[in-house]
């Protein structure tokens, strides 16, 4: 990893400590709570068109509309051919799948270079053993790492009750992949792609009547040491996944 990148990231990582941004939302200052928009006052506005009522709308443009963030989980266990389908399209190999060399996946990644790898967190999935396992794009497999009740862990790295929803989906970056075409460029190009991945699997949770929560704020040496990572593999971005509790509260998030 680039002197450079190690740098950026060791300043950006998240340590949880008792008092570890815990404030009261009643002690939100306004500029947490207010929602800032920019707009050009003194030019040409021109109002975009709207669907008139009753119009049909596509299915993904009816999907975008539905999305919304879930923060409480049932006690349901996911669907093993659910979890399949939703590792595959959301991150697996869309062409070439004969040929690694040419492969693409269903997310744009910077050179083709896909430093992305996932690993997943099974609290809850029927048909599979609690544990943590690697998905293996390449075969379209997923890699039993260990089977063992991993729920106190997951709470620890993300220091809420997400951490027993029935599964988390953790993404990490092998920047050396996108160093040797775009050097210190590879972190920013990274966290992009994890992006792209995080909203189709944001998506796919929707139409599979899911709930997700993705989750930026993550105790990184936990998760580093938990999936016993190399110098040049990093945590990038964590997703809760679960069946969605009937009595959660609305978020708009």
């Amino acid at each position: 990893m680039l002197k450079e990148i190690k740098k950026f990231y060791e300043k950006t990582k998240f340590k949880f400590s008792q008092d570890d941004l815990q404030v009261p939302l009643s002690e939100w200052p306004l500029s947490w709570r207010r929602v800032f928009y920019k707009t050009y006052e003194r030019f040409q506005s021109i109002k975009l068109k709207k669907l008139p009522k009753g119009a049909t709308r596509s299915p993904l443009e009816k999907l975008l509309s539905r999305r919304r963030t879930t923060r409480e989980f049932s006690d349901q266990e996911l669907n093993y051919d659910l979890v399949s389908r939703l590792l595959n399209y959301s991150l697996g190999i869309s062409r070439n799948q004969n040929n690694p060399e040419t492969a693409k996946r269903t997310y744009p990644s910077a050179g083709a270079r896909y430093p992305i790898e996932a690993y997943i967190i099974i609290n809850r999935v029927s048909g599979l053993d609690q544990g943590l396992y690697h998905y293996n794009v390449k075969d379209n497999v997923i890699e039993a790492m260990v089977k063992q009740d991993l729920t106190k862990e997951a709470k620890e790295i993300i220091n809420n009750e997400m951490g027993y929803a029935p599964l988390l989906l953790i993404l990490t970056g092998v920047l050396g992949r996108t160093e040797v075409k775009y050097g210190v460029n590879a972190y920013r190009f990274a966290l992009i792609e994890a992006g792209h991945v995080g909203q189709n699997v944001s998506l796919l949770c929707q139409e599979y009547s899911l709930g997700s929560c993705a989750i930026g704020g993550f105790d990184n040496d936990r998760i580093a040491k938990l999936l016993d990572l190399t110098f040049e593999e990093i945590p990038l971005y964590l997703i809760a996944i679960g069946k969605k509790n009937d009595n959660q509260t609305p978020k708009n998030s």
